[in-house]
């Protein structure tokens, strides 16, 4: 293959999908309405002037009973009754079974919202005077979303916190993502499949606990599609919610990781400006969620016309198949207003961007049958060496996961039914795509082919 195709998965350009922040004070506004840093707010200031600490900086427990009372740091799955919270408070013999209370009061501590020296704990003196400033606020947040993230996807669900990161930071805005697809897609396949039957559910509960947690930041929201109550008509917070949404605030904290990492997470308005060649080559780096809501951005950005030249522009040549195929994905969001540019493509002298032309026709929807069968019989086999290019440009993995991929399924017959046909004219890529199916193809009589067409390939025209 030639050297010149995008850069593989490990050389990455972007860590994440394009995304657009709300201005610093309305984010910082939502971090103050978090649960964990409401509390640890009113934690602070209810220590005030001081309060009685032990050695390891916790109040006694009447002290704890107190501030839970007054700042509402009840267990979430705590009957709301006054006699169950009067009589599991009175149980309260040490701080650490007031779980809540204490990541509260660890979370001030830790972000310098309370002082505890001499065995008295106080808030700091510029409490207030920084509570109005808000870039102080999202760095204490931030430290309290890290500090979060860690205890609950690491701690609680035995997760890399990255793995459940990714999936809702590539998710639409506003997606409300269901829990059992997250639960499917982001539990290590080990586990899934090695341990006893039991596991994988036992895992779920243990994310939900971890997702949970993190809602206390204000990062995630959780929720449910239908009514949650019990069979009297009482809501419950025992029923496992039923879908995952990432915040405004919490695709501010996931950004600010991604980059404390060294790795580029582009704001919307940074990646509409890309060059055209940087932007399809960028393409490959998201999920498909993310694909889309890229594709959306920087075709908003220009005039269906304007995106068109400047994506033509860019894709036509040699090693250059994996950008044709991003361009497809570009086009074809947009082909129905480019419908007679695209038919001028098809009779361009530059048979690499008929070809990118012809996959955006067929896949429009917008050609009669004789049309589509015009466009197959004349274009097919670029099409396909294009795929297989395309997939090869990922590194070997991507071309074996392609060809076993239904997007596959009879396009190499397809390419080896007719082996004249692929030199009239020929692909600049046809020749290390029939050596890479002729090493790699999981049928052996397909790679035969493939090897046998290669071997009888004709000479190479002057100068190619």
């Amino acid at each position: 293959m030639s050297t010149h195709h995008p850069e593989a998965p490990s050389q990455r350009r972007f860590a994440a999908r394009p995304v657009s922040l709300l201005p610093i004070e309305a984010l910082a506004d939502r971090a103050l309405s978090s649960d964990l840093l409401r509390s640890a707010v009113d934690l602070a200031r209810w220590c005030g002037p001081v309060t009685p600490v032990d050695v390891d900086g916790v109040p006694d427990p009447q002290d704890v009973r107190t501030a839970i009372e007054r700042c509402g740091l009840w267990p979430r799955a705590l009957d709301r009754t006054p006699e169950r919270r009067a009589a599991w408070a009175d149980g309260i013999t040490s701080a650490t079974q007031a779980e809540d209370f204490l990541a509260a009061w660890r979370t001030a501590q830790h972000l310098g919202m309370i002082e505890c020296e001499t065995g008295q704990a106080r808030p700091t003196p510029d409490l207030e005077r920084w509570l109005d400033s808000p870039g102080r606020v999202l760095r204490w947040w931030t430290l309290a979303f890290h500090s979060c993230v860690e205890q609950s996807l690491r701690g609680i669900a035995g997760l890399e916190p990255q793995t459940t990161l990714a999936r809702l930071y590539e998710s639409p805005n506003g997606a409300r993502v269901p829990l059992r697809l997250v639960t499917q897609e982001i539990l290590p396949a080990r586990e899934a499949h090695y341990l006893p039957a039991r596991c994988p559910a036992w895992n779920s509960v243990r994310l939900t606990r971890a997702l949970w947690r993190l809602s206390d930041t204000g990062a995630i929201s959780l929720g449910w599609y239908g009514p949650r109550s019990d069979g009297a008509g009482a809501r419950t917070p025992r029923a496992a919610p039923s879908w995952v949404q990432l915040t405004d605030l919490g695709r501010f904290g996931i950004r600010q990781i991604l980059l404390a990492e060294e790795q580029s997470a582009p704001l919307t308005e940074e990646f509409v400006r890309l060059d055209a060649d940087e932007f399809l080559d960028a393409l490959a780096d998201f999920s498909p969620d993310g694909q889309l809501v890229a594709l959306t951005a920087w075709l908003d950005a220009r005039s269906p016309e304007q995106a068109l030249r400047e994506i033509v522009t860019v894709s036509s040549g040699p090693g250059l198949a994996l950008r044709r195929w991003n361009a497809t994905m570009a086009l074809g969001t947009i082909s129905s207003r480019v419908e007679p540019q695209l038919y001028a493509l098809l009779r361009s002298g530059d048979p690499t961007l008929a070809g990118l032309a012809s996959v955006v026709l067929l896949a429009s929807r917008m050609l009669s049958e004789p049309e589509r069968a015009r466009l197959t019989a004349q274009f097919g086999h670029w099409t396909a060496i294009d795929m297989f290019a395309a997939a090869t440009c990922l590194g070997e993995t991507g071309l074996k996961s392609f060809l076993v991929s239904e997007a596959a399924e009879g396009i190499d017959r397809f390419l080896l039914d007719d082996v004249a046909r692929l030199w009239r004219p020929e692909h600049p890529d046809t020749r290390s795509v029939l050596r890479l199916l002729g090493q790699h193809h999981p049928d052996p009589s397909i790679a035969a082919r493939a090897r046998a067409a290669s071997a009888h390939a004709p000479p190479r025209a002057e100068g190619s």
